[in-house]
């Protein structure tokens, strides 16, 4: 058991295996939503250290009282990034893990912000981005989302380039308040 910020919900294991990412929701207990990532060393974690959180980082806000929600979070190919889409924040942060454990300030080396089209109903509403994945090459990360609405598919898939930092696409009509997702390469 490591302790976390609050309420660890999303949780993602480095393409190594040498890491843990525990994305730090909210608690079930109290109004509290977090609003940080915890990287976690496994081995430290299997020896029951207390210090297993090795680093913690602040995401989808440079001010540590806003609660941004993080959800499922992934890391790149190459384990250098870890993607990680901040629900109430409406955003999406890319974080350098190189950084983040060397306690570096700016680990979060991007935030990317999130807008949905009109729903069917004409309303445009929140992105609440949830899960995360990211494409075997490592050029894009894809990101799923959308508030829940009474009627379907009011879904959204942002696909951000990983190079530039910014949304590539937008796919709407995808479900109704989708959460996990997975990349398949088809190798075509």
């Amino acid at each position: 058991r490591i302790p976390t910020q609050i309420g660890p919900w999303g949780i993602a294991t480095s393409p190594d295996g040498r890491w843990v990412v525990a994305a730090n929701r909210e608690s079930q207990q109290v109004a509290f939503e977090g609003n940080t990532i915890s990287i976690i060393d496994v081995n430290l974690a299997a020896a029951r250290s207390p210090i297993a959180e090795t680093a913690r980082v602040l995401v989808g806000t440079s001010d540590p009282n806003v609660q941004t929600r993080p959800f499922i979070p992934s890391f790149t190919p190459d384990g250098k990034f870890i993607i990680v889409p901040n629900f109430r924040a409406n955003n999406v942060s890319i974080v350098d893990l190189s950084m983040a454990l060397a306690h570096q300030p700016g680990a979060e080396v991007a935030r990317i912000a999130l807008t949905r089209p009109a729903d069917a109903d004409g309303v445009v509403r929140p992105a609440r981005p949830k899960g995360s994945a990211v494409t075997a090459d490592g050029r894009y990360a894809v990101i799923s989302g959308g508030a829940r609405t009474t009627f379907v598919p009011s879904g959204t898939v942002w696909i951000i380039d990983l190079q530039t930092r910014a949304v590539a696409a937008t796919v709407t009509g995808v479900g109704n308040d989708p959460y996990g997702l997975a990349v398949v390469d088809r190798g075509d």
